[in-house]
């Protein structure tokens, strides 16, 4: 790549008249937050006017299914074990579709996008969806080139960009574009029923996230035997798929004497806001993070929120206003942040609502698109495309409506 210009090819004079074509590149659509925000941007761009296709090189994914209720093109490109074929046939395929911009949603795959999106000629950009520091740990000695394959990077959090730039990356070669939500998919999931069985009576502190070391549930476990001694009323429900951490948990848990109803382990929950409407307080634990969806899920339900400073949780959770920020190993301080909460109701209502405001103020879904244009701009200037910049900067009609039912889909998910 030391001999390619940085500068992006341009195309024809086409682009004045036809819609943008921008084609992003995912290796997952599971049921998780990093994928429901792939398919976030996806809509507000198709909405926005421009020719959205997903690349799809997995399978079997969740929002496959939502992808094509919402009317976007979605092109699967897969074969088990071989790297090359996907990466030939993405790479014939983005040739012939001539994108402008190629977005990869995660940093690991720009190994396929990054590449393809290089030899088309369109701006190609990276997804950093963690801190930073765990894309460029996790791929060892092909980071160097993954770096240089994109033009720019998209980052979930401002925790992320500083890591990026600790490690020797240019900050203009970074924007940060955090999480958002849709309050109006969310608040009309919170009224359907979870489909699932709670404590009654009791005060719910909720943990949701997948099942992962990282996410560190031990802690809440810990802090939840600790709080119930001065707080009986208190009851804990996890929810999230298992990730290698469940066996652990568990026999964590019966060592702590919490067993049900004192303690509930969910599995993955399909309506996390149902779940949330019906919980008192979200305890988030992590090691690490980027920008936690949870966090927005849980302001959005009104809820207070006790976390840990990773990524950019304490930037969301603003410290005796929406919720409590509490070092990742004080679990005695979390414990007693649950017991004030449980005891107090005016403050737990005092501190969903103020979450719920921060919420439509800084997070809602409906800025997406412009907010997508703005770093689309940002790095055409930067690669001296003035073509892309005049096919950005016109105007852009309105794109097609949406279904209801894709948009249900969309938000059907835990962190």
């Amino acid at each position: 790549m030391s001999q390619r210009s940085n500068k992006v090819t341009p195309h024809n004079e086409d682009t004045r008249v036809r819609p943008l074509k921008v084609a992003l590149v995912t290796s997952s659509l599971r049921l998780a937050g990093a994928e429901k925000q792939t398919v976030y941007a996806a809509r507000a761009l198709f909405q926005a006017g421009m020719d959205v296709r997903v690349f799809y090189l997995g399978e079997n994914g969740h929002y496959q299914s939502v992808l094509r209720q919402l009317g976007i093109p979605l092109i699967q490109i897969y074969a088990a074990n071989k790297p090359w074929f996907i990466l030939a046939s993405l790479t014939r395929a983005l040739c012939r579709l001539r994108p402008q911009i190629v977005l990869v949603n995660q940093f690991g795959d720009l190994i396929h996008g990054g590449t393809a999106g290089r030899v088309c000629g369109a701006l190609t950009l990276g997804g950093v969806r963690s801190d930073g520091r765990q894309e460029l740990d996790a791929l060892g000695l092909r980071t160097p080139w993954m770096l240089r394959l994109a033009h720019g990077f998209v980052a979930n959090s401002c925790c992320a960009r500083a890591n990026l730039v600790s490690r020797g990356i240019k900050p203009q070669k970074i924007q940060v574009l955090t999480n958002v939500i849709d309050l109006r998919v969310f608040d009309a999931r919170s009224g359907l029923s979870p489909r699932i069985s709670l404590p009654q009576g009791r005060i719910i502190a909720a943990a949701v996230g997948r099942l992962h070391p990282c996410k560190r549930f031990d802690r809440f476990l810990e802090a939840l035997a600790l709080a119930r001694r001065s707080e009986p009323g208190l009851a804990g429900v996890i929810a999230g798929a298992d990730d290698g951490a469940r066996t652990a948990l568990q026999e964590k848990a019966t060592a702590l004497g919490l067993k049900a109803p004192d303690l509930t382990f969910l599995g993955e929950c399909d309506n996390v806001p149902a779940l949330l409407a019906r919980a008192g307080l979200l305890v988030l634990t992590s090691e690490r993070e980027g920008f936690p969806n949870v966090i927005l899920e849980a302001m959005a339900a009104r809820l207070p929120v006790i976390t840990t400073p990773a990524g950019d949780a304490s930037l969301i959770v603003h410290h005796d206003k929406t919720g409590m920020v509490v070092a990742g190993e004080d679990t005695s301080g979390m414990a007693a942040s649950m017991v004030q909460l449980a005891r107090s109701p005016a403050m737990r209502m005092k501190f969903g609502e103020a979450g719920r405001r921060n919420v439509e103020q800084d997070y809602d879904c409906e800025s997406l698109a412009s907010r997508l244009v703005a770093i689309f701009q940002c790095f055409a200037r930067q690669s001296k495309s003035g073509c892309l910049l005049e096919a950005l900067e016109r105007d852009i009609p309105t794109g097609k409506p949406e279904t209801l039912s894709g948009r249900l889909a969309l938000d059907s998910q835990a962190a």
